[in-house]
């Protein structure tokens, strides 16, 4: 019984990997992961309309579904039912969310060999800058020239407010939020592009490094707040997370002038507050005021001093009952 109870595990966590590879994109179907359900059917943890289901879903995107997003997060949903119901008879307990967006961001490669961080339904996309002229009064920054005032709450590709340094002075502009990156399909063709949005911080010295090493191709991202996905895929809600004591922060950014957008700017990250794990395992590097010119002007090997979390005391939760829509 032990020893069944072992392979049991193993083939839970085999099953969690096609899991993780679901969340990040299609999925290879595999003689392991057919061979771990038919062990759990074997020992009595699966019944055999389960593990149909959870082979057909492994392959099914759910195209009968309204949009690509809600057939894709009932996909990941009956995945994961699946699982923790396997989990429920075995009698052991289920891996948390945070985890399992860990072992899906393995499969979320890098976009273009590496660019930033995989757009996962919880990766931070989403953020408020706060109102023009409290940005203008906060950053001491001259408006570069007039704009319409942009959305409350920016998300990929919508326009969003940027600080840089122009001919010494603090300017205040509005370009695009996330990098252009062109993807292929299956023939070779190229997609629309897709907006990169955030930027890892231990890839600064890597794919990011052509705007990171260029201290006029970094600027700083006004911000509020910003929001994180926090629950089970289908049903996560927002939460927001600010500074305690300050209006608006810094959002350590890159900008470059690109042929399909225009300039447009991507987020920095880096790791999270071991306090607010449970949320992201990620969060923006946020700059105090005195950090700015560092920022803006040093070279880049002194930029990873910033490479930390904020610390978590001196953050303010906001967890919201509002259903996390995708866009």
């Amino acid at each position: 019984m032990r020893r069944d109870k072992a392979i049991a595990c193993l083939a839970l966590r085999t099953l969690e990997d096609a899991l993780a590879q679901a969340q990040a994109g299609p999925v290879d179907r595999s003689w392991g992961h057919r061979l771990a359900l038919r062990w759990l059917l074997q020992v009595g943890i699966a019944q055999n309309w389960q593990c149909d289901g959870f082979w057909s879903a492994l392959h099914d995107a759910h195209g009968w579904a309204h949009t690509e997003t809600i057939g894709h997060q009932h996909r990941i949903t009956s995945l994961m039912g699946f699982l923790d119901t396997w989990y429920l008879t075995l009698g052991i307990e289920r891996p948390s969310l945070l985890i399992r967006s860990r072992w899906a961001r393995r499969y979320a490669a890098d976009v273009d060999m590496g660019s930033g961080t995989p757009q996962l339904p919880c990766m931070c996309n989403r953020y408020q800058p706060g109102e023009r002229q409290r940005i203008e009064d906060h950053f001491n920054a001259k408006l570069l020239r007039e704009y319409n005032e942009g959305p409350p709450t920016v998300h990929p590709k919508d326009p969003g407010w940027v600080v840089r340094l122009l001919d010494g002075a603090m300017v205040l502009e509005q370009m695009t939020w996330g990098f252009p990156v062109v993807l292929r399909g299956k023939q070779g063709q190229p997609l629309k592009p897709k907006p990169v949005n955030n930027a890892r911080f231990d890839k600064l010295g890597a794919f990011w490094k052509r705007w990171a090493s260029r201290p006029e191709h970094r600027c700083l991202i006004p911000t509020a707040r910003y929001a994180e996905a926090v629950g089970t895929p289908g049903k996560m809600t927002e939460t927001w997370l600010s500074l305690k004591d300050q209006p608006l922060f810094a959002w350590a950014g890159l900008w470059r002038t690109s042929d399909e957008w225009g300039d447009c700017y991507t987020g920095v990250m880096t790791e999270n507050a071991p306090e607010l794990s449970h949320i992201h395992d990620r969060s923006p590097v946020i700059l105090l005021p005195e950090q700015w010119q560092a920022w803006l002007t040093g070279p880049l090997a002194e930029l990873y001093q910033f490479d930390r979390p904020y610390p978590a005391k001196g953050m303010k939760i906001d967890a919201t009952a509002a259903l996390w829509a995708q866009r």
